[in-house]
């Protein structure tokens, strides 16, 4: 636990559980512009805050009372992620009160979640292997386009598979001499994000794209093969499926069947990106990071791809600080 600070730098808030309960039903409505999986998990949380406060009974939102909601937690044998997220949802609670003018300043921001891995749990490709799994997609076909794709946004923006899954035509444009993709990063309700897509990612997407004729802005970027969903909106089941295949196929996977999976593509991005000189601040907008310790995390891991070895694989995340033209 850290330090105390003075009590009278967080001045004690009475509150009564049915006015909490009403700060609580508002701040949910607040957020009604973020994804219903987002809104969810703060219902919970709060819910779980909501019956320490009444059990508690002496919760004056100052930093000692969320210290013991923090050791209430670590009591329930939680894991870390989970106490972090219980204290996430109180922290963003706090500050909606900060704002509204309920309380004056947020007592969540002085209370640390539990420690934070020191490195991301999910395998990476190594750079020979990315070479392979490229190589190993026969291109003569669209379904072979569309993986190769698939692949190198996953590489190359560090798209997820909800983020591919929503993906349309219209949202793939080009400003001025950059090529750029409108994500709907996670927890967003909205296309709000741009990636920058580097060349050789713009490349194939184009390749795939006009291999399939004509086409509407509001067409699918990545469609589906299936007979029961065809031209649709690829599924995060279906890309997961796509990409799980051609791992398997071109035998990268060698015994990493649970650890290496279509989004450890996300995690080989963060770290490329780390040897290739972004900035900390470069690799959080790539990668939609908002929180800048986790974006770290790459940088401790700076140096396992030994890119500097095939300068040429740099080009699947394009350069630091601009996209050349295609």
């Amino acid at each position: 636990f850290i330090a105390m600070l003075p009590e009278d730098v967080f001045p004690p808030v009475m509150m009564k559980l049915s006015q909490l309960s009403d700060h609580i039903a508002d701040f949910i409505i607040s957020i009604d512009h973020k994804k219903a999986e987002t809104r969810g998990t703060y219902q919970r949380a709060l819910r779980e805050f909501m019956y320490f406060f009444s059990t508690d009974r002496k919760f004056q939102f100052r930093v000692k009372d969320v210290e013991r909601y923090k050791l209430h937690l670590m009591k329930k044998n939680l894991k870390p992620v989970s106490i972090s997220t219980y204290l996430t949802s109180l922290r963003r609670f706090c500050q909606y009160l900060t704002e509204k003018g309920i309380i004056e300043r947020n007592p969540a921001k002085k209370v640390q979640g539990s420690a934070r891995p020191q490195r991301h749990s999910r395998h990476f490709l190594t750079l020979d292997e990315i070479k392979i799994l490229l190589d190993s997609i026969d291109v003569s076909n669209q379904t072979g386009l569309r993986d190769k794709a698939l692949i190198l946004t996953m590489l190359g923006c560090a798209c997820s598979e909800v983020e591919l899954s929503t993906a349309s035509i219209e949202d793939f444009t080009k400003d001025k001499h950059k090529w750029k993709l409108r994500v709907q990063g996670k927890g967003k309700s909205v296309k709000s994000e741009i990636v920058d897509v580097p060349p050789q990612t713009a490349e194939a997407i184009h390749n795939y794209v006009e291999s399939r004729g004509e086409l509407q802005p509001h067409q699918p970027l990545f469609a589906s093969n299936s007979n029961r969903t065809k031209h649709k909106n690829m599924s995060v089941r279906g890309i997961r499926e796509a990409i799980s295949i051609r791992l398997e196929a071109s035998n990268v996977k060698q015994g990493r069947d649970l650890r290496l999976t279509p989004f450890s593509l996300r995690h080989t991005a963060g770290i490329l990106m780390a040897e290739s000189g972004f900035s900390v601040e470069q690799v959080m907008e790539r990668m939609r990071i908002e929180w800048r310790p986790t974006a770290l995390l790459y940088f401790k891991q700076a140096g396992l791809l030994h890119s500097e070895t095939k300068p040429d694989s740099k080009e699947y995340v394009g350069e630091s600080d601009t996209v050349e033209n295609l």
